[in-house]
């Protein structure tokens, strides 16, 4: 069905061409049945009927959240448990009912995943109160990890992609809250568990759910919980110990991991509905990598975090995750050079080749950044930023992607205008630097549009 926007748009142009005599009743008649004229009106009164309802319920809710709270200290322990699994179970169990009937319009279904929401939102404060009225202590990131792994339940329960979406939201609230426990030496508890191994979680919990729902938010939450906690493990790890190669794994394991990864890797998946996300990720960690690197200061830095004084750890439990990802890092490569037919041989796509010399140039330089100068360092991540650059921008023009195009024009733009804060130079100079930076972007976007134009002609 097409949307209520162009639906009214329609209706009034039809009117028009009726009176015209463009067209006769008849084919005004079929117009009218194909589109569903005559429930534009009811749609707009149905919708604004539905946010009355929803104002009128978010200050009834604040009514008995108000009384509940006047009473809350009165009320005796077993009538606060009652209250609280009672106002759980009605929503989900409303809001299941309202959820799964009247398929076809979808009006009910709305409103009983709008309560179902409610009742996951409802979950944290069971869980907060609980806990309270039996004395359980607790850090509220453990609040928000326990309240997130529940809606997480619902989610594969009812097959929700927003219950996915708040189960996702709700966990990486939780890890960044407490992320900081894990520097910490000591011994670790059971939620510090699953903050060190939360990028294995994310794996194995929230990627089947993104395939399950269909849902590239699910899948792209679960990337950007994934990667941060594996990358908060190695800096755990150069932070007691530091290795160059530990540093150099840091650098290069999130753009490989995601380059490579393809989704007929899973049994049961024929299809690959994930892949350019991934694969616009990594391009974009590379980006910001080369773009910092490129800066002298930032390059300095680099150099005196490399001689900090180490201290031996025993860190099975941090390095996990990153073998294990590593390795199938590794098994996505090889997969990704295995020959599709009989008669082709290993090897890479001109894409996949590019990125990864991109990889083994930076492993190189970081591995052996102790070896060399500063100013060796920032010109070769200067050079693979502007080769980064050219390539987006080459594949803009050959396949038609304007996101490919402007993404590597602005890392070109922002290369230039950069150098230009970073050493010392006159304002006449930044003037001109910033009138051609202008000038050719405008140049380079109406010659790309009109360049799209003939390639769609």
């Amino acid at each position: 069905m097409a949307s209520e926007k162009f639906r009214r748009q329609l209706r009034h142009e039809t009117q028009l061409w009726k009176a015209e005599g463009l067209i006769d009743d008849s084919t005004y008649q079929q117009i009218c049945d194909r589109y569903q004229f005559n429930r534009i009106d009811s749609a707009a009164s149905n919708r604004f009927v539905m946010i009355l309802i929803g104002l009128g319920s978010i200050l009834l809710g604040l009514g008995v959240i108000t009384f509940v709270a006047a009473n809350w200290q009165q009320w005796p322990r077993e009538f606060k448990i009652i209250l609280l699994l009672s106002l759980f179970i009605g929503l989900n169990a409303s809001g299941f009912y309202l959820w799964q009937s009247n398929p076809e319009t979808g009006k009910t279904k709305r409103l009983g995943e709008g309560l179902l929401i409610f009742g996951a939102l409802s979950l944290g404060a069971n869980i907060s109160l609980m806990a309270q009225m039996f004395h359980i202590g607790g850090s509220p990131y453990g609040l928000f990890l326990v309240w997130g792994l529940g809606v997480l339940l619902m989610a594969y329960s009812l097959r929700l992609v927003s219950l996915g979406i708040l189960s996702s939201l709700l966990v990486g609230i939780g890890y960044w809250s407490g992320v900081n426990n894990i520097f910490v030496p000591g011994e670790l508890t059971g939620l510090e568990f699953l903050l060190v191994h939360m990028g294995l979680l994310a794996a194995i919990l929230y990627v089947p759910l993104a395939y399950w729902c269909q849902s590239r938010a699910i899948f792209i939450l679960a990337i950007l919980l994934l990667i941060p906690a594996v990358e908060m493990n190695i800096a755990v790890l150069l932070n007691r110990n530091f290795s160059t190669e530990l540093m150099t794994i840091g650098l290069i394991l999130p753009p490989a991991l995601l380059w490579s990864y393809d989704d007929s890797l899973f049994p049961f998946i024929d299809s690959r509905p994930f892949r350019s996300s991934t694969r616009n990720l990594a391009i974009w960690f590379l980006g910001v990598l080369f773009f910092l690197f490129s800066f002298q200061r930032f390059g300095n830095f680099f150099f005196y975090t490399g001689y900090r004084e180490s201290l031996t750890i025993n860190g099975f439990n941090f390095i996990f995750d990153v073998i294990l990802f590593g390795g199938l890092t590794i098994c996505q490569w090889l997969y990704l050079a295995k020959p599709r037919h009989s008669g082709q041989r290993w090897g890479l796509d001109a894409v996949s080749s590019a990125i990864a010399v991109f990889l083994v140039v930076t492993a190189l330089v970081s591995l052996a950044f102790q070896n060399i100068e500063t100013f060796l360092f920032v010109f070769v991540f200067n050079i693979l930023l502007f080769l980064l650059a050219g390539g987006l921008v080459r594949i803009g023009l050959s396949q038609g992607k304007r996101g490919a195009f402007w993404g590597g024009l602005v890392l070109l733009t922002l290369q230039i205008m950069s150098r230009t804060f970073e050493y010392n130079t006159e304002l006449l100079l930044k003037a001109f630097v910033f009138v051609l930076c202008g000038v050719g972007v405008i140049l380079a976007g109406l010659w790309f549009e009109r360049h799209l134009s003939r390639q769609h002609s």
